[in-house]
């Protein structure tokens, strides 16, 4: 089912290959919230499945219809995972297969005793739940301007 959490970490697990597919470390984040997983919580799995059964809480389409505005097209470009579509998720966590890296507070708010509620309020720290703050781009484009300009952060 891919809702099973891992006990808490006292180091950096030990394993064949790297988090990352560029081959460095990546840090441990949920894909409901976009936190970083850190200390003694538990890093639990979530399945695509189970983020589909949810997708009344987590979706785009929920968040402008609850907040009565529109994201910016880069906002929800920035908040997709492939295979996933339209759903708020952080394209940070660490994916293996159909499973994703999740902190345990949104694990539990994602049960299916919770999805299966009309008009339940996505988890507490999700990305769905007004916490949509993107980051800057390395191109802007300013108006009246005929050449983007990088931005250097």
């Amino acid at each position: 089912m891919g809702t099973a959490c891992t006990p808490p970490r006292k180091s950096l697990p030990k394993r064949g290959a790297p988090k990352s597919p560029l081959g460095i470390h990546q840090a441990t984040v949920c894909v409901v919230c976009d936190r970083v997983i850190i200390g003694e919580e538990k890093v639990c799995n979530i399945s695509t499945e189970r983020l589909e059964e949810n997708q009344h809480r987590i979706s785009v389409d929920v968040y402008e219809e609850f907040y009565r505005k529109t994201l910016h097209p880069l906002l929800v470009e920035q908040y997709s995972v492939e295979g996933l579509d339209r759903l708020l998720l952080s394209p940070r966590a660490y994916r293996e297969g159909d499973n994703f890296e999740c902190c345990q507070s949104c694990n539990s708010s994602m049960q299916p005793s919770k999805a299966k509620k009309k008009g339940s309020k996505p988890p507490k720290y999700a990305i769905a739940n007004g916490f949509v703050i993107g980051h800057f781009p390395s191109v802007i484009q300013i108006p009246g301007e005929v050449e983007p300009r990088r931005i250097g952060l």
